[in-house]
């Protein structure tokens, strides 16, 4: 059974995920010590601007008109509205070339091994429901569940899947809600009407469930650590992250916060790049 990674890069006008997916993958490797494929629609900007990319694979993605707009937020206090193309996920099985597939974001920053005995697991789908964020004051409830009185949220940001019967309905459930937000926001009550990974994917699952609670989905070790997008991380050094991190009702100002030897999502992802710039 072949074991890799797959990571999605689909560039706009304010980030360059395929160099975020780049540096994503040099993580992966170094932690996990698996090969690594991209998804992307910037062949050319790859192979022009990233010709030592490492990459295993890249698998070009379908690139499609259909996108949505969405203010990226640098911080507090600065934003730009940009294209969000955030609709290929649903594709991953049958793109993938591995049995047994670690998915990242690009912004997912791995710094320690602890996927590593996920990967070893007999599981068909293991992702993360719990979560943390290094503020430590924001509720976020949206995290806990798609709605107040609804479903749990799952995080679609980093999972493990094998391949088989049972994950190919699963996607092509995904693919099914997709295809038809419009009623599954209604019916889950639900409401943003961008589509969402995340939200489809808890919605999935809770089918899976027979639509209750259930043991579909398996939780990967440990917990999702996040930062939003009103925070900033300002340095990468080895396994340590340094961030500056929005302070309570008091906007503009920051605290800082370090983290060493912890997967962190940076939901940042414009300081995410000014990093790797420096």
């Amino acid at each position: 059974m072949t074991t890799g990674a797959v990571i999605f890069a689909q560039n706009n006008d304010t980030v360059d995920y395929v160099k975020l997916a780049v540096f994503a993958s040099r993580r992966i490797q170094k932690f996990l010590d698996i090969p690594v494929s991209i998804i992307t629609d910037s062949r050319g900007w790859l192979e022009q601007s990233y010709p030592d990319h490492g990459f295993d694979k890249i698998i070009d993605a379908e690139i499609s008109n259909k996108y949505y707009r969405k203010r990226f937020h640098d911080g507090s206090l600065a934003s730009k509205t940009s294209e969000w193309k955030n609709l290929s996920r649903t594709t991953v099985y049958d793109l993938t070339p591995y049995d047994k597939t670690l998915v990242i974001d690009s912004d997912y920053i791995i710094n320690s091994d602890i996927l590593r005995s996920a990967l070893n697991k007999d599981e068909d789908l293991q992702l993360y429901r719990k979560s943390l964020d290094l503020a430590g004051w924001r509720e976020n409830k949206q995290f806990q569940r798609i709605n107040e009185f609804s479903i749990p949220f799952y995080w679609a940001t980093t999972f493990i899947f094998k391949k088989n019967n049972v994950t190919e309905s699963f996607f092509s459930l995904i693919k099914y809600i997709k295809e038809n937000w419009d009623y599954y926001t209604a019916l889950y009550n639900i409401e943003s009407i961008l589509y969402r990974n995340d939200y489809a994917f808890s919605i999935a699952i809770h089918i899976m469930n027979g639509n209750q609670e259930g043991y579909f989905a398996q939780e990967l070790p440990g917990t999702m650590v996040y930062t939003t997008d009103k925070d900033l991380l300002i340095g990468i050094d080895d396994t340590k992250l340094k961030f500056l991190v929005e302070k309570q009702n008091h906007l503009g100002e920051y605290i800082v916060s370090t983290t060493t030897r912890l997967d962190v999502h940076v939901m940042n992802k414009i300081s995410l790049s000014r990093c790797l710039d420096e």
